[in-house]
């Protein structure tokens, strides 16, 4: 194979590469920029670490998210990552059936929690 030829197979690569990865990271990177600089005082978001919480007041770099009644966290803008009203219409129907019979069964039985019990004979 010439050189020539690698070197466009190379250059393929990256572009591929670029197309795939790089170009939807930078944007949903874009999108988060937004939002953090959008947010205003009332708002439900979600946290980078999963917590959801509403939006109390805002100061130059920082937010204080109210979590529970009474209970209000101060933390980085850059941790806001998402609006509540994004999550709701993409997991709400993940997550209010469970199997096909409609119920809801939860996970899986951990430590200490009651399931069905094997009896011996």
């Amino acid at each position: 194979m010439p050189a020539y030829a690698q070197l466009l197979v190379i250059i393929a690569a990256m572009l591929l590469f670029w197309a795939i990865v790089m170009r939807p990271a930078r944007n949903q990177q874009k999108r988060v920029e937004q939002l953090q600089n959008e947010l205003e005082v009332g708002q439900e978001v979600v946290l980078s670490a999963g917590i959801f919480g509403t939006v109390r007041a805002l100061n130059e770099g920082r937010v204080e998210i109210e979590v529970a009644p009474g209970t209000v966290l101060t933390v980085a803008r850059q941790v806001v990552v998402r609006r509540v009203s994004e999550l709701e219409g993409k997991t709400a129907t993940d997550t209010e059936t469970g199997p096909e019979d409609g119920t809801d069964r939860g996970a899986s039985d951990g430590p200490g929690e009651s399931g069905p019990t094997k009896t011996e004979d």
